[in-house]
């Protein structure tokens, strides 16, 4: 895993679901309302506008969002876009092997 690093596991459903690499950043998510469960953080959301907003702010961190089909959150940002939700450029990242990350800006 990427050091100093947000990776969001889960934004298809409620709640959104992130794992946390690095004490600042573990702070920064506490403070905008994620809590911690197990090794992830999780924050529910209210509505989609609301899902959207705490969107904006990963993007703003600089997340990673988890690459995959079937609604991945890579999935998810593609399917926003077709919506016409403009979030403007964001990363991704996938693994080619257990050791092997790679992170690309959509």
């Amino acid at each position: 895993m990427p050091n100093d690093s947000i990776i969001v596991i889960d934004i298809a459903g409620n709640p959104i679901k992130i794992r946390v690499f690095g004490q600042n950043l573990i702070d920064k998510m506490k403070l905008i309302g994620f809590s911690t469960m197990d090794q992830f953080m999780i924050l529910s959301v209210h509505d989609d506008e609301d899902k959207q907003r705490v969107i904006k702010t990963l993007i703003n961190e600089n997340a990673l969002f988890l690459y995959g089909h079937g609604w991945y959150p890579s999935e998810v940002m593609e399917y926003y876009k077709e919506q016409k939700n403009n979030f403007g450029k964001y990363k991704i990242i996938y693994w080619t092997d257990i050791d092997t990350y790679h992170i690309e800006e959509r």
